[in-house]
């Protein structure tokens, strides 16, 4: 039998242990980042209340999420105060996602011939704007704006406010739907 396995290095025929396999330095604790630790248990014990307030006020807790649904910039408003690092944040697994479908229609407009110089010579889209609209091009029309979305940077710094907004209404909505369910029994 190893004389490791008596606790504390005790003597075993009169000899000390030299197995080193159960060291102090493998009895310590494993480094844990602690503020970590305790931040999530923060979060989930904050979660949890507000779960808990939920079920015993389910009505005003539908009625709150409501009108956040109706309103989103009542919750918006407070982000767009702290900043721009704050949006950027917020709105970047937004830009995330559509990215991709924003790479994809710019490229379809460049094969067409919208270029950020304009309209390319001899392209599908100045054949098009001859045909149709001659040296006039109407001010709201789909050719326009494909003009201008063509022309424009490939980024924009304000486009992900009207993107939250719709996805802060429908998440309140559902959550609305959740808690009200939840307190006639619906599951």
């Amino acid at each position: 039998m190893p004389c490791c396995l008596y606790k504390f290095s005790i003597l075993h025929a009169g000899q000390p242990c030299t197995d080193t396999a159960m060291s102090q330095q493998d009895q310590d604790l494993p480094d844990i980042d602690w503020p970590e630790l305790r931040d999530s248990i923060l979060a989930s014990y904050a979660l949890t209340e507000v779960n808990n307030w939920t079920i015993r006020h389910p009505y005003v807790a539908a009625g709150t999420l409501l009108c956040i649904s109706g309103n989103p910039e009542l919750l918006l408003t407070p982000l767009r105060l702290t900043g721009k690092t704050a949006r950027y944040i917020c709105f970047l697994p937004f830009r995330l996602i559509f990215w991709p479908f924003k790479m994809l229609g710019r490229i379809v407009l460049y094969i067409f011939g919208f270029r950020r110089e304009g309209v390319a010579k001899d392209s599908y889209a100045s054949r098009y704007q001859s045909r149709r609209y001659g040296g006039y091009v109407p001010r709201d029309s789909d050719f326009a704006k494909f003009q201008a979305y063509g022309a424009t940077d490939y980024h924009e710094d304000d486009e992900g406010g009207s993107t939250l907004a719709v996805t802060v209404s429908w998440l309140s909505g559902i959550g609305a739907m959740f808690v009200l369910g939840r307190a006639w029994g619906w599951w």
